[in-house]
């Protein structure tokens, strides 16, 4: 896989240096062999098909198997023989691990008994006979209207909120302590619920779900499997195109918006990086890179493109700027079998090119409580962008009416950049 494929770029900027950063997203593989061990509320819809037709949309390929009889524990499944024995046979991805759906839900002391222990032990196995593989823990839902057979021995459970808090927590504990994700189907299934009131996601008997209910456990593992959305996937034909992509969309905002609490991909968490243009008569710049947001990674190795490298989480180096005045950074994030590919351009103007706006515009008042006016002899489109101290962009496009409206800035110095006929110029703003 080529270090410049490319699918992702982000604008940032530092220090006066144009920072581009470009980053391949997850691993090159689009297959994943999977098997599921659970009970019926994996059953119900045939779930792992679900995902499997959900990830052929989208050019993905989804093989499994499953052993998921009808209120099997993670206690049962580590002495089920069919089980174990299909876990042994190695070679799996993952291996989806859910809990009988009352379980986890209970006081912390009895899941401290009652599943933690075995969600340990079968996560060890999983690690010994697929070692380039995981296990991936089914986050359930609360029922419909609590847990009514608990309720009078734990209260927590008598509501559905108390009983999804509950799950929550067990699952992403199971998580943690196993070095583990966790498809995160139950938080999925509360933000719907809250956004989307009326649709109906339960089975008449108020814990199973409906179609409704399985296609976002679908889409949620798609999501958590595969790393990518499941927006404009395959939908079952009975199913509204609005109601699908409404579930397909929270599924993406709630699974992407916290990756590293479900420790989903949290390996291939982009690198980062910041530069300082040093200038000089053959200007030169200091950069540093880093991975410490990737929480889960064995080793990180960096190549500057000129022959040179580093390894390490995180590294710093001082490049003399090449006439294109792009620096390349490339890195290798490894855990275990695995391997993700990025590279950050980190892309310098020139002297000639970023020149003082001093002598080109006339710009005031400046400081400015709310507005500033600018007034050039240039001749062409006046480009801007206005950028916090910290290298945010605030706002940007082309001039008009030859002023800047700052009164939704807070006070503080700001830079104004401003490119006419390919010719770049800044200048610093104070807002009062």
């Amino acid at each position: 896989m080529p270090y410049l494929d490319i699918l992702k770029i982000v604008f940032m900027k530092k220090c006066f240096a144009l920072l581009f950063f470009v980053s391949t997203l997850g691993y090159s593989q689009n297959t994943k062999n999977v098997l599921f061990l659970g009970n019926s509320y994996t059953n119900y819809n045939d779930l792992p098909k679900l995902i499997e037709d959900i990830a052929a949309s989208q050019g993905d390929v989804l093989t499994h198997n499953q052993n998921t009889p009808g209120g099997k524990s993670l206690q049962g499944h580590s002495t089920d023989a069919t089980s174990m024995s299909l876990v042994k046979q190695g070679g799996w991805d993952y291996v989806v691990l859910q809990d009988q759906s009352q379980r986890p839900s209970f006081s912390p002391a009895s899941v401290s008994v009652n599943s933690l222990p075995y969600a340990k032990q079968l996560s060890d196995t999983i690690y010994k006979y697929s070692p380039c593989g995981e296990p991936l823990f089914y986050m359930t839902w609360g029922r419909k209207n609590g847990d009514a057979s608990n309720c009078a021995s734990y209260p927590p459970v008598c509501t559905y909120a108390g009983m999804q808090a509950r799950l929550r927590s067990s699952y992403l504990i199971m998580g943690q302590e196993n070095s583990a994700p966790v498809s995160p189907v139950g938080a999925v299934w509360r933000d719907f619920l809250q956004n989307n009131p009326t649709v109906e996601l339960y089975n008449a008997d108020e814990s199973h779900p409906s179609l409704n209910g399985s296609y976002l456990a679908a889409c949620t593992f798609y999501a958590a499997m595969f790393h990518k959305s499941p927006v404009g996937a395959w939908k079952p034909t009975t199913m509204s195109s609005s109601l699908a992509t409404a579930i397909q969309t929270q599924v993406a905002n709630t699974v992407f918006d916290s990756l590293s609490v479900w420790r989903i991909d949290t390996s291939a968490v982009p690198p980062k990086g910041t530069s300082a243009n040093l200038g000089g008569s053959r200007p030169r710049a200091l950069i540093q890179f880093f991975a410490t947001d990737s929480l889960r990674l064995d080793s990180v190795r960096w190549f500057y493109g000129n022959g040179l490298r580093a390894s390490g989480f995180s590294a710093s180096d001082t490049f003399t700027i090449p006439n294109g005045g792009n620096i390349y950074i490339y890195s290798e994030h490894w855990r275990k079998c695995q391997v993700s590919l990025d590279t950050i351009n980190f892309a310098f103007l020139s002297a000639d090119q970023f020149q003082s706006a001093d002598k080109k515009f006339s710009i005031y008042p400046n400081p400015s409580t709310d507005r500033i006016r600018l007034e050039t002899d240039l001749i062409g489109p006046v480009y801007f962008k206005l950028v916090s101290s910290e290298g945010r962009i605030l706002e940007d496009g082309i001039l008009e009416n030859n002023e800047i409206n700052l009164r939704n800035l807070e006070s503080g110095e700001y830079i104004l950049q401003l490119e006419v006929g390919g010719i770049f110029y800044h200048h610093k703003l104070l807002k009062l």
